[in-house]
């Protein structure tokens, strides 16, 4: 079955990260329609699109459009709720980008919507190999129990960096812009390989204005594995490093994204390499696995909720100088 997908908003992530995804599943994929903010940015995403596209002003008369099946979301974060339930009262499916909503209170919402439709948050590092691979590993014991964990990850976004240029992220409406915007992230991979994140005791500063809200961070956190760990980000440093480590009680494994490899010390030092993937074809392909009728596992917004909701209780407890039990927000909510 090929889907016929109308894009939503035709900023970086459409032209960067969805567009060459796109291009390599073509068997299961046809964009044919594009809806921007201004027409003249759909027009050019057509163009550069290729094929026969479809320009509409209006997202609310693509999705009233026999020439989609599906809706790629790509917009503001603060927009996405709104823009989901219109895209489930017209019954058209959608895949969206995360962060789910600006805030947990506001996800949780979209766990009620009527209807059946899917809805798929498009995270897409539950879906790249070293992350999956490392999953596996943990999880199959090799290295005995998981007792703790380290996230150090240094972002260099300067004034010029093209997220950071983004209007919308200059004045975010979203909790902890780029913190809860690239955080989501980290913690969906952290997630999947250690279990769900119980308790944030945090702490977080504003050092640049240029980059909107809060751009450092320190979370200490507590799993429901019986595993601690800290996850540690800086957004305006002025070198990156992305250093992520899983003490266990038989061995060491250090989990390197960008390299795409696992160095593992045990009884024998060994160290894996894995395929550089984004992830983004992979989460598109399971999308289409959904809309066939698979369960949606990866891209749920239960799945999307638990993400935002542990960023979001690093940030309260900044904020308010307690511990945050990250189920609290849900029950609230």
């Amino acid at each position: 079955m090929k889907v016929n997908l109308g894009i939503v908003g035709a900023g970086i992530a459409s032209r960067e990260l969805h567009l060459p995804a796109l291009r390599r599943l073509t068997e299961l994929f046809k964009i044919t329609a594009v809806n921007s903010r201004t027409r003249r940015k759909a027009e050019e995403f057509a163009k550069i699109a290729g094929g026969d596209v479809e320009v509409f002003d209006s997202y609310e008369e693509m999705l009233n459009s026999d020439v989609v099946d599906a809706v790629v979301l790509a917009v503001p974060i603060a927009l996405n709720p709104q823009m989901i339930e219109a895209a489930r009262k017209a019954n058209k499916p959608v895949i969206c980008e995360k962060p789910v909503a600006a805030t947990t209170k506001e996800a949780i919402r979209l766990l009620h919507l009527p209807g059946n439709t899917p809805i798929y948050i498009a995270e897409n590092y539950r879906h790249i190999e070293v992350y999956r691979k490392a999953e596996i590993l943990i999880k199959e014991g090799r290295l005995g129990k998981p007792l703790a964990f380290s996230w150090l990850k240094w972002v260099d976004f300067g004034q010029d960096n093209k997220y950071v240029q983004t209007k919308w992220r200059q004045t975010p409406q979203h909790i902890g812009g780029f913190i809860s915007d690239g955080g989501v992230h980290d913690v969906a991979a952290l997630r999947k390989i250690l279990g769900n994140v119980e308790e944030v005791s945090g702490f977080s500063e504003k050092n640049f204005d240029y980059l909107g809200a809060e751009n450092s961070a320190v979370f200490n956190m507590t799993l429901g594995s019986n595993v601690i760990g800290n996850y540690s980000v800086v957004y305006g440093a002025p070198a990156s490093l992305n250093r992520f480590e899983i003490v266990c009680t038989e061995g060491i494994v250090q989990v390197d994204k960008d390299e795409a490899t696992l160095e593992i010390y045990s009884s024998d030092r060994e160290k894996l390499f894995l395929n550089k993937t984004d992830g983004f074809a992979e989460e598109f392909t399971d999308f289409h696995r959904v809309l066939e009728g698979q369960i949606n596992s990866l891209g749920s917004v239960e799945e999307a909720v638990m993400d935002l909701a542990t960023i979001e209780a690093g940030l309260i407890s900044a904020k308010e100088k307690r511990v945050v039990r990250v189920d609290s927000l849900l029950n609230e909510s």
